[in-house]
């Protein structure tokens, strides 16, 4: 029974990862999973975000009490699965085609047992969240959410939070060498760029400190020339109020910069079961809009240090593990 079990969890995760789901590329993926979900006796509905994208849900009634849910989109490039020995390797494998299969095998031993899982499966979340915040506008509630990422098969306690922005500077080109006939963007840039790194952004005693990044920079037109323009992209994982480091951040750049946000999160506590191991994460996820349906737990197979990586890999035993442990958060979810 459990080499059957190993076998057809592979099958599934395999499958999975051989289907190209990059962002607003999910439709095979989605179609797959209805396919399963249906054959599993569940009833199914698609939610509509986009043409040809949409959420999935299956198994839900008015009654439903825990939700198993992750997202099915990836990064790019597509990665074709590949396995040696017990580490099954490809675009998904971790983040999330593995914790998807994990969760469907859970749910066949839960209908074999009596019991009936329900599913939520997102678009978007490698990007805009556009998928959770669609369900999230639904009205749909649940009591509980086990939201699948790489966590090492650890519960989360919580996440931090994000705000992200661009920052543009203008100058005035002149040749550099006579500089007092202009004013460089990229000096200015790197000016404002540095108060913000040496500024204090907060901690918390259970997310750590904040952190900050500064992901791309663009800027000028020669090595001899004063930049007329400069931009640079930030991110930062916050562990308080987003408000506040909004603000934070336009008292640094003010008179100096201009700055256009992109996304804005709060960081997350979550609903943690007594009896498996807990850690804090720093990546974000879906919850910041899933917690508006239910409460949310976040556990899952595999490293997020091996997301979004050309080697991308999570263990066949990892996603087993998950298997049960799904299972029993289910049981002790729907017990509380």
């Amino acid at each position: 029974m459990i080499a059957e079990s190993n076998s057809a969890l592979l099958h599934i995760a395999t499958d999975l990862i051989n289907i190209p789901s990059v962002t607003g590329s999910e439709r095979a993926v989605l179609e797959y999973l209805e396919e399963m979900l249906v054959g599993m006796q569940l009833v199914t509905h698609r939610e509509t975000v986009e043409q040809d994208r949409w959420n999935l849900y299956a198994g839900w009634t008015d009654t439903t009490d825990v939700v198993f849910c992750t997202h099915v989109d990836t990064v790019p490039p597509f990665i074709p699965a590949d396995v040696h020995g017990d580490i099954l390797s490809g675009r998904g494998s971790c983040d999330t085609k593995g914790i998807i299969a994990s969760m469907i095998m859970a749910g066949y031993q839960l209908l074999a047992d009596g019991f009936s899982p329900a599913y939520l499966f997102v678009v978007g979340e490698e990007t805009d969240s556009i998928g959770a915040k669609t369900a999230a506008a639904s009205g749909r509630k649940a009591n509980f959410f086990i939201v699948g990422e790489p966590t090492d098969n650890i519960l989360a306690t919580g996440h931090k939070g994000v705000v992200s922005y661009t920052l543009k500077a203008a100058g005035r080109a002149a040749h550099s060498a006579y500089p007092e006939n202009g004013s460089s963007a990229i000096h200015l840039l790197l000016d404002v760029l540095e108060k913000l790194r040496r500024a204090d952004w907060g901690s918390s005693p259970v997310l750590g400190e904040a952190t900050m990044n500064v992901g791309l920079i663009s800027g000028g037109v020669a090595m001899n020339t004063l930049a007329p323009d400069a931009a640079a992209t930030v991110i930062h994982r916050i562990v308080d109020d987003s408000t506040q480091r909004r603000q934070q951040v336009l008292d640094i750049v003010a008179g100096y910069l201009d700055v256009e946000f992109h996304s804005t999160s709060e960081p997350q506590l979550l609903t943690t079961v007594p009896g498996f191991p807990q850690k804090a994460v720093s990546f974000g996820t879906d919850i910041p809009y899933l917690s508006a349906m239910g409460r949310c737990l976040l556990y899952g197979p595999g490293s997020i240090h091996d997301a979004h990586t050309p080697n991308e890999k999570n263990s066949v035993t990892a996603m087993n593990t998950a298997v049960e442990s799904y299972i029993q958060l289910f049981h002790a979810l729907r017990r509380s």
